[in-house]
């Protein structure tokens, strides 16, 4: 596959953000088995937070594949999300924040369980509010196109604007190369286009896990800014990015062959040959920064997943 792609430093990348990028049309990017697609959005809208202070858990867009937690107090005690579905939990830490944060409701369709908890004493906890919800997904990769705690996005981030650019120089270059203007880049482009970029820029912060603690998420623009990261950085950083594109995208979490630790990467649907694969970022910055050969998909084998967002 060739790839049209134009890498410069990321300081006029970032300058170049400031011109109006276009927000992701769906039927120019991912293919919805939608009916009356084409008058929707493949993202979520955004909840806004009708109080200053409390707690709320909201199903409103479930459709999307995601639920919407608002939580904002005075109080510092430690506070807990879970999801249930069937036998599977999801367990999240929960921090104040004045808007609703996304999580994903990535285990199918079926009935939903998602309980809000503050500690009490110790390692108790108590309930503060549990809904739950029959859950419909309207298209099933939809929940992988959406903005959630681990993997936040807006069209506005510097990092998203960044992508825009990226993509918008390699069709450009594509346009040069071919001679002609009525020429599009794939999705499988696309992709190829961002992931060279977060490989070839971004250098593994082996400094930084040492002062991390349990509250930590990864902030995509301050990758950028700094152009290093660990895992959990790479991950979220690829994963919303291709979002922003239209192209379905996990973090997964678990253990790699590649690694002693706990460890972060990604799956990615390749739209045009319709199946997931293994894309570890982190390990390929590595290689490619080494010199050493490397391939893009990786093997299943190989990766033990444990969760997955």
């Amino acid at each position: 596959m060739k790839v049209y792609a134009l890498i410069v430093s990321i300081g006029l990348l970032l300058g170049l953000c400031s011109h109006n990028q276009q927000k992701v049309d769906a039927n120019d990017r991912y293919v919805l088995n939608l009916e009356n697609s084409q008058e929707r959005s493949v993202y979520a809208p955004f909840l806004e937070a009708k109080n200053a202070h409390g707690y709320d858990i909201s199903f409103e867009n479930a459709s999307y594949g995601i639920v919407s937690v608002f939580y904002q107090s005075t109080s510092e005690k430690k506070k807990k999300l879970i999801v249930e579905k069937d036998d599977s939990k999801y367990i999240y830490n929960i921090f104040n924040n004045s808007e609703y944060v996304n999580y994903p409701l990535q285990l199918g369709n079926g009935q939903y369980k998602v309980s809000l908890y503050i500690n009490t004493n110790g390692t108790k906890y108590k309930k503060l509010k549990s809904e739950t919800y029959n859950v419909e997904l309207s298209e099933k990769n939809l929940v992988y196109l959406q903005s959630i705690l681990e993997i936040h996005w807006t069209f506005e981030d510097k990092s998203i604007e960044l992508a825009g650019v990226l993509v918008d120089q390699a069709l450009e270059a594509k346009r040069k190369d071919l001679g002609i203007e009525e020429v599009k880049l794939s999705l499988d482009d696309i992709n190829q286009v961002l992931y060279e970029f977060v490989i070839e820029t971004i250098q593994y912060d082996y400094d930084k896990i040492k002062g991390l603690d349990f509250s930590y998420i990864p902030d995509n623009d301050e990758t950028i800014k700094k152009e290093k990261g660990i895992c959990y950085d790479y991950s979220a950083l690829y994963a919303a990015m291709l979002r922003s594109q239209g192209i379905p995208s996990k973090m997964a979490k678990g253990y790699a062959e590649n690694s002693d630790v706990y460890h972060a990467w990604n799956e990615v649907y390749l739209n045009e040959e319709d199946r997931w694969v293994i894309v570890d970022t982190t390990f390929d910055a590595y290689m490619n920064h080494k010199g050493f050969p490397f391939d893009y998909e990786k093997d299943a084998s190989e990766y033990n997943k444990l969760k997955e967002f």
